[in-house]
């Protein structure tokens, strides 16, 4: 479940020695530098691939029944899974050795090399330093490589009318789990814990338990002159449960990443209530050099609701010309959809706990499907 990423190179540009971040106080400075970086290794956050990097793929499989109930209507009761291999995943193989400990490091000249912790695999302290010579590397080392992978597993159970006495519905019911150790989104494919991948599995950021949509047409059974016949009815209803999210603490000393999983120290209260605290922050607490106990996505977020409804009258003009109007109400109801609560939990800063657990948008901006009642009117020519 991902697909093949070009232009990996081009952001090795910004690595030594294509580019070093080295900083001058004034123009005379410029001609006392010479050919090595002299900056501090906090400074370097060079990007690696890992030469064998492959291109993900999938396989797909299912296994279902399908039984018709009469002439005009059936049933498919089915397993779907599919499982995704070699999928991206960027790790910061870097990271500290031991959680958290930054030290000040001076080096044998008396200069400052900055706040680094010392267990990182690839870290030098002086140009002599048997750990990596020759080399100031103090900050994160990302490596981009394919050691990834995901599995989603469905049931699925259909039903369908075909046209009888004006009607022919569609209705279906999915009861599914997607896992993997990382999704791709707005928030990036860094893992939390790069010396354990496994650590990260958990529900997908798009993992939907369950969904529910049904769909009909309904032939009105007016006949008559061309005003009164030719009306249909067209509604579709969809109900999803939400998607999970995580609870973080943002604490780059700890690991090296932003942000880490939070402690739950006691029983969590999820309202449930989108206009106030989604989640409260009692009972959670950041942790001191380790990783959380909450996990990744170990919390669900709001659910989804929508139905879109359409009105459509078709009037013969001529035998082989037909007239179609149609007159679409999408969110008919107008059924707010939210989007996630804010999840970042920092006690540090107690005045943002207010604003933690609050959700601070729909789920989709407007104008798009669900976000808002919208109305479209249309008219066909069909021949």
């Amino acid at each position: 479940m991902d697909q093949p990423i070009t232009g990996f190179v081009t952001g090795l540009t910004s690595n030594p020695n294509f580019a070093l971040p080295i900083s001058v106080t004034n123009q005379t400075a410029l001609g006392a530098l010479n050919a090595q970086f002299n900056g501090k290794p906090i400074q370097i956050s060079p990007t690696v691939i890992d030469p064998n990097f492959k291109n993900a793929d999938t396989q797909s499989f299912n296994l279902n029944i399908q039984q018709e109930i009469d002439k005009n209507t059936s049933f498919m009761v089915g397993y779907f899974g599919t499982k995704g291999t070699h999928l991206e995943l960027e790790q910061d193989i870097n990271q500290f050795g031991v959680l958290g400990s930054p030290q000040n490091f001076i080096d044998p000249n008396n200069k400052s090399l900055g706040t680094l912790n010392p267990t990182r695999p690839f870290l030098s302290l002086s140009p002599n330093s048997p750990r990596l010579p020759g080399t100031l590397l103090g900050n994160s080392l990302t490596e981009r490589f394919s050691g990834s992978n995901s599995n989603y597993n469905a049931l699925w159970i259909t039903a369908n009318r075909r046209l009888s006495h004006g009607l022919q519905f569609n209705a279906s019911y999915t009861w599914s789990h997607s896992i993997d150790d990382v999704s791709r989104n707005n928030n990036g494919i860094v893992i939390q814990d790069s010396t354990n991948i496994a650590s990260g599995r958990g529900s997908s950021d798009f993992d939907v338990r369950h969904r529910f949509v049904v769909n009909a047409i309904y032939d009105l059974p007016f006949k008559g002159n061309r005003f009164k016949s030719g009306w249909e009815l067209a509604p579709i209803a969809s109900l999803q449960s939400g998607n999970p999210f995580s609870v973080t603490v943002p604490s780059s000393l700890i690991t090296g990443v932003a942000n880490v999983a939070a402690n739950a120290v006691g029983p969590i209260t999820v309202t449930g209530n989108p206009l106030g605290q989604w989640i409260l922050p009692a009972n959670f607490a950041a942790p001191t050099n380790t990783f959380g106990n909450t996990g990744r996505n170990g919390f669900t977020g709001p659910g989804f609701t929508n139905v879109d409804f359409a009105l459509i009258k078709n009037t013969k003009l001529t035998e082989r010309l037909n007239a179609q109007f149609v007159a679409n109400a999408f969110d008919i109801f107008n059924h707010p959809n939210y989007g996630q609560p804010n999840g970042l939990f920092n006690p540090a800063t107690p005045a943002t706990l207010a604003g933690f657990g609050v959700i601070g948008s729909t789920r989709f901006p407007a104008g798009d499907s669900g976000s808002s009642r919208q109305m479209q009117f249309a008219i066909k020519l069909q021949f």
